[in-house]
């Protein structure tokens, strides 16, 4: 196939999915707005999309592309007779010019992350290494085969990581018909725009559309994150989690939003951010336990549930592994005298590097925050506060270097910046509404 044709099928693939989440989840999703029930189909499309997938590899592997759109027919079909009537969505009202200006603004943004994703195959080395290996085995064996688990030649491939993206970009290639690194790097940037989505409906539901359109310019201006060396790998789709996350934990803390619904959404962006990286499972036990100390056993249990489903789902599939990163022995009291030399250097490394490399936008984000007022948003800042600390000791347990460990904590941490504009935009004085 050629790369054009490759694009369209990539594309096709992913609309596809998207529609099944959207026929899925119409009850889910029924009290939020257009955009944001987009960016939802297509996390919770992409998840039963995998599914599919492995189900049609497993029954006829050589027959698994043409299969797995039977199968998608069969599912979306069955989906919609089910649904009946469709729900109406909550609206945000006639745009404004100012708002116009700054979703042109983050749509000029993506457009130049998309340009960059898209203009040469991915070739970043933890892509090679780690998540585009296992998406090409995948895919050419039509299995998800044992030997990515306890093979040691493949060890450095790290086999203890979750798998939702490995098999996503599977299972677009089977969808395809083809395994074209160019093409299938569309599915990246695809995840930034279901995030700006979210982004925009949520905060103009919430607050307001102005709001919104800031968020959503905010992070697709948040280039860093889409450089060519990080497409390929997890970051952008764990960034998208991260928000859609968020979201459901503010909704959930809302008198007027609670209920069934809004704790299946936990669970859903719960399940979907814990399959992207290891470190999405400790933001969802930072948000489950400030639900937990606000008294909402049942919202804490909703983002807690598929945490322990998909570690059992994996230990099923790979067995016991190590961690060959960290040795978490550190933090046993008697090796307390090593570990902390190790944290100072690890916060000189990155107060030297990376907070100085920010200076100018952190002072900016620190006058903002005591020229404005409270938002919706700011419960966000303790668990994404802590998400960095948790990542700092992570360094500075590392099985290597802890230095070396530390060089990639603006990686790390620039992940966590689309979900950090809901704080941002939701404090925007003018036009901020009071919680109910």
């Amino acid at each position: 196939m050629t790369f054009i044709s490759t694009v369209l099928a990539v594309l096709a693939g992913s609309l596809v999915a998207t529609a099944i989440g959207w026929a899925a989840t119409f009850i889910c999703f029924k009290q939020l707005a257009a955009p944001e029930r987009v960016a939802w189909s297509f996390a919770a499309g992409l998840m039963i999309q995998c599914a599919i997938f492995l189900i049609a590899v497993a029954l006829l592997p050589t027959r698994a592309t043409q299969l797995l759109l039977l199968l998608d027919l069969a599912a979306l079909s069955a989906l919609l007779i089910i649904r009946g009537q469709s729900q109406a969505t909550a609206r945000v009202g006639s745009v404004r010019p100012t708002v116009l200006l700054l979703l042109f603004v983050a749509g000029a943004a993506w457009l130049v992350s998309l340009v960059t994703a898209m203009s040469e195959s991915m070739w970043s080395t933890d892509y090679l290494a780690i998540w585009g290996l296992k998406a090409k085995t995948i895919a050419l064996t039509g299995q998800v085969p044992k030997r990515l688990f306890v093979d040691p030649a493949l060890y450095w491939a790290h086999p203890e990581y979750p798998l939702l993206v490995p098999i996503s970009l599977a299972m677009l290639a089977v969808f395809a018909g083809d395994w074209h690194d160019q093409a299938l790097a569309l599915f990246f940037p695809l995840c930034e725009l279901a995030m700006l989505a979210a982004l925009y409906g949520f905060l103009s539901r919430r607050v307001s559309q102005f709001a919104g359109a800031t968020a959503a310019a905010l992070a697709a201006m948040c280039f860093p994150l889409y450089r060519s060396v990080i497409v390929g790998t997890a970051e952008i789709p764990f960034a998208f989690s991260l928000v859609l996350v968020s979201m459901a934990f503010l909704d959930s803390r809302s008198d007027q939003l609670k209920g069934s619904l809004s704790v299946t959404r936990l669970a859903i962006a719960s399940l979907y951010c814990v399959s992207m990286k290891q470190e999405g499972s400790i933001f969802v036990l930072l948000l489950a336990a400030a639900l937990w100390i606000g008294r909402r056993w049942v919202g804490g249990i909703g983002l807690m549930a598929p945490v322990a489903f998909h570690w059992i789902l994996l230990y099923m599939l790979r067995g016991p592994q190590a961690r060959r990163d960290f040795d978490f022995t550190f933090f046993r009291p008697r090796r307390w005298g090593e570990l902390v030399p190790r944290l100072f250097d690890v916060l000189d490394r990155i107060l030297r590097t990376e907070f100085l490399a920010a200076l100018i936008p952190l002072c900016a984000i620190l006058i903002y925050f005591f020229v404005t007022r409270r938002g919706i948003a700011d419960a966000l800042l303790l668990p994404l506060s802590l998400q960095l600390l948790c990542y700092i000791l992570a360094f500075s347990a590392s099985s290597f270097d802890p230095l070396w460990a530390a060089g990639v904590s603006s990686r790390l941490g620039i992940s966590l910046f689309p979900a950090f504009t809901l704080v941002l935009a939701a404090r925007l004085p003018e036009f901020r509404q009071t919680e109910n």
